[in-house]
């Protein structure tokens, strides 16, 4: 059974411990209170929300500059640049760390949620600390997945991923990324809609961005588009990018698919549409997509590390 402590005494030590410096048996000599009790205020006053404690790099002056260039260039709302700390070669691992700490703040004031899929999504997930929130959040999959055997293409293993530290409700997309309708039986166009109408309640999205795709990319293979001699190359020649398996070009436009195909994901000029979207992304090769994607408002907020704002603020140079 936990004390009845006084709210003026648990900030008080919290003062004392986190902003003053003092030790626990100091702690316990200034308020004549046993030591052992010390330990249990300070873990109440975390767990009441009188302490929150920010983890954040003292290196953080080089990369705070760098966001407000990119956010002025591109005009995205927000944007958030995790600071280089590692070799070059490991830079993925401060992203991840990092752009976990900014959506364990940001997602904590979400309710319904959308998570796409990818490689650096599925890492962002696993850097995740366990929450408390007063009300439990939706989480949506916005994307199909793809093929079996790659778990950054598994829309519903990232999905979980994300909502577990926050104890949030998970909502499936069981489709692969691309569908043929012939083949949907009346269940799965239904199932279809309603998780279409699902997505357009959504308040964030999370999600990452590819860069150029080749004819041989996993989700292409979805589309069974070269059994039936449909060749889809000189599109992908274009200048393009990639959001939730979705080819974009700049002026809105997308690569169109056959009448008989649909996408599974959330489409884009719905991204447009939702307060927040937020894009973690890196990778010089991804610097096109992102400025096109910004441009275009399918994304309002990036999080991205040092080497790729530069490059984005090169290439907009």
């Amino acid at each position: 059974m936990t004390p009845n402590y006084d709210k003026m005494i648990i900030l008080r030590i919290a003062k004392y411990y986190y902003l003053d410096g003092l030790n626990q048996q100091e702690i316990s000599a200034k308020e004549n209170i046993h030591r052992s009790q010390i330990s249990r205020i300070l873990k109440l006053a975390r767990d009441l929300g009188y302490v929150q404690i920010r983890i954040c790099s003292p290196e953080s002056d080089t990369s705070e500059a760098l966001a407000k260039q990119v956010q002025l260039k591109t005009g995205l709302r927000e944007v958030y640049v995790a600071p280089s700390l590692t070799p070059q070669a490991e830079q993925e691992d401060s992203l991840y760390f990092f752009a976990a700490r900014y959506l364990e703040e940001l997602l904590s004031h979400s309710k319904k949620i959308g998570i796409g899929q990818g490689k650096t999504l599925y890492h962002v997930a696993s850097q995740f600390s366990p929450q408390k929130l007063d009300e439990r959040p939706d989480f949506f999959s916005v994307a199909g997945s793809s093929g079996t055997d790659n778990p950054y293409l598994q829309a519903s293993v990232i999905l979980d991923n994300f909502a577990r530290p926050f104890n949030g409700r998970c909502h499936y997309n069981n489709f692969p990324i691309c569908l043929e309708r012939g083949r949907m039986s009346p269940q799965d166009i239904n199932r279809l809609r309603e998780q279409q109408m699902s997505y357009q309640t959504l308040d964030t999205v999370v999600l990452s961005i590819g860069g150029p795709f080749n004819i041989d990319y996993p989700y292409l293979q979805e589309f069974s588009l070269m059994e039936r001699g449909i060749d889809i190359s000189q599109a992908l020649k274009r200048p393009h990018g990639n959001l939730l398996g979705q080819v974009f070009y700049d002026g809105l436009e997308c690569l169109n698919l056959p009448n008989d195909y649909v996408f599974t994901s959330m489409s884009l000029p719905l991204l447009i549409k939702t307060p927040n979207v937020i894009c973690i992304a890196c990778g010089k090769h991804k610097v096109d997509a992102i400025i096109s994607a910004a441009k275009q408002h399918y994304i309002k907020t990036l999080i991205t590390d040092e080497s790729t704002a530069r490059n984005i603020l090169h290439k907009i140079e």
